[in-house]
């Protein structure tokens, strides 16, 4: 298994997640709860796409090569839309090159103009207020991905002419099986004070 790539698959997960569920129209200070629930889709997706483009990986080794060791990790992830996210933390992996990795990550994420849109079209503008940290499990297989993690802190952020700073708490699981063919996620925790909650099956 070369190194891999899942950034992609994070952020369709997370996707997945805020697609579904009831529909929203409480005002939450100057965010609907349908739009803070949309702030929490797009927090989630930089947190983690910057998190698994740190995912260990053992390129060109030969097959089924042990792999196992701790990292410390600095990076500048670029966002989706522009800006960036700055990644600092630390890793810990295991498992082999052939069949699988196990990586455990505590990661700090400063969000600087990093610009994000949600799967229903809610663009948004964020920056570190002043972070938010991030604790991840994951498991990645040839055939599987699964993953257990929470992200909070808070994030300044504006959208549609609005601005504001929100605090987050969430939680989040999945358990996907083909490399994101099928599975289900699920999503819950408070963000802007709101508490939410989100499962859905994928594939």
């Amino acid at each position: 298994m070369n190194r891999i790539h899942v950034r992609g698959v994070a952020l369709a997960m997370l996707v997945a997640v805020t697609a579904c569920g009831d529909s929203a129209t409480e005002v939450v200070g100057d965010l609907s709860q349908a739009e803070a629930e949309a702030l929490a889709e797009v927090v989630g997706s930089t947190v983690f796409s910057s998190t698994t483009s740190e995912m260990p990986g053992a390129q060109g080794a030969p097959a089924r090569t042990p792999i196992s060791g701790s990292e410390s990790v600095s990076a500048t992830v670029p966002c989706e839309l522009g800006g960036t996210v700055g990644v600092d933390g630390s890793l810990e992996y295991s498992g082999d090159t052939e069949t699988v990795i196990n990586a455990t990550f505590g990661l700090t994420q400063v969000h600087n103009g990093c610009v994000a849109e949600s799967q229903d079209g809610i663009r948004f503008t964020l920056d570190g207020a002043p972070d938010v940290t991030s604790n991840v499990s994951m498991t990645v297989g040839e055939n599987e991905l699964s993953m257990e993690g929470t992200y909070g802190g808070a994030v300044d952020w504006s959208t549609d002419g609005r601005e504001g700073t929100c605090s987050l708490d969430v939680s989040l699981s999945v358990d996907m099986s083909g490399m994101a063919e099928s599975g289900s996620v699920s999503m819950s925790g408070t963000v802007c004070g709101v508490t939410f909650q989100r499962s859905v099956t994928v594939g």
